[in-house]
């Protein structure tokens, strides 16, 4: 009678173990923060584009400015993040860091590489350049479009890869056209008007898609990696605009709503925040904490 007696508080105890550990497993993947006060972030992400000399404004940042945001970022104890990790977070596949943030750069200009490159490696921090991929040099050549800032070689962003990743900002869509209305839009909006002509949906979805394809494969070929985000050129897209990037094999698009990112947004039309050149350090933070 006492080993019953004994047998039962043991099996008791074992089923209490068990319940014990589902139900703390169960907390843990339903909310963190319940389990070791993990808060659920907002991420800023930060756009930026070009770097110049005595130039500040809101597409352009001198190299002093820039070195002054990103040491007052590391201060205030932001943690830079890749565009994979805001996927898998967002996708509930892993945690972020305390205050995490994501730095971005659009078009792929040589300054990323000549002047914001050596700071985000003095800072230990990780950044995203969103390229025009058929602006990217095949070498260290010179050959440049007429008119254009100076772009990045394929070799140059190869050796970047400790610090930066590469995304899509389309192969070669990064202009306007005009559209039905008599307004212009986006090359990736909708139909537009090419050579003087109104193209079908068909031809608009078929010139699109091949792009944003080909944008894909040519960073793939030259990197060995395939990029998963693209940002819209100017931030301009539409329903179709979203569903052709689903298509072209792209996981998530980003727009300029100068908001924070947060779970439950729509992966296809996250915000990013516009960095004006002329802000300090402490007024680039107080942007950033006041952003809704």
């Amino acid at each position: 009678m006492l080993n019953d007696y004994k047998n039962k508080q043991g099996e008791n105890m074992t089923r209490k173990i068990i319940v014990f550990v589902v139900v703390y497993m169960l907390l843990l993947l339903i909310s963190p923060s319940l389990i070791y006060g993990y808060q659920e972030p907002e991420i800023p992400v930060l756009m930026y584009h070009h770097l110049e000399e005595h130039i500040n404004n809101t597409t352009v940042i001198s190299s002093k400015n820039f070195e002054n945001q990103m040491k007052a970022l590391k201060g205030a104890g932001y943690h830079t993040i890749s565009v994979q990790q805001l996927y898998d977070y967002l996708n509930g596949q892993t945690l972020l860091p305390p205050k995490p943030i994501l730095i971005t750069f659009d078009d792929g200009y040589l300054s990323n590489y000549e002047k914001a490159y050596p700071v985000l490696k003095k800072y230990d921090m990780h950044a995203e350049i969103f390229v025009i991929a058929s602006r990217i040099l095949e070498n260290d050549e010179k050959i440049q479009q007429p008119k254009e800032i100076p772009k990045m070689s394929w070799d140059q962003l190869k050796e970047m890869k400790d610090y930066m990743t590469i995304q899509s900002h389309t192969w070669d869509l990064h202009y306007k056209l005009p559209s039905e209305n008599g307004r212009l839009n986006g090359a990736v909006y909708g139909p537009g008007f090419v050579d003087g002509q109104l193209e079908s949906y068909h031809a608009y979805e078929e010139r699109v898609r091949n792009d944003l394809i080909r944008s894909r494969k040519i960073i793939k070929e030259k990197l060995g990696y395939e990029p998963i985000a693209i940002s819209y050129p100017y931030g301009i897209h539409s329903p179709s605009t979203i569903k052709l990037a689903k298509e072209a094999g792209f996981k998530m698009a980003f727009v300029i709503q100068n908001k924070h990112v947060k779970k439950g947004d729509s992966l296809f039309t996250l915000s990013r925040i516009t960095v004006n050149g002329k802000d300090s350090g402490e007024v680039l933070i107080h942007k950033i904490k006041t952003a809704n």
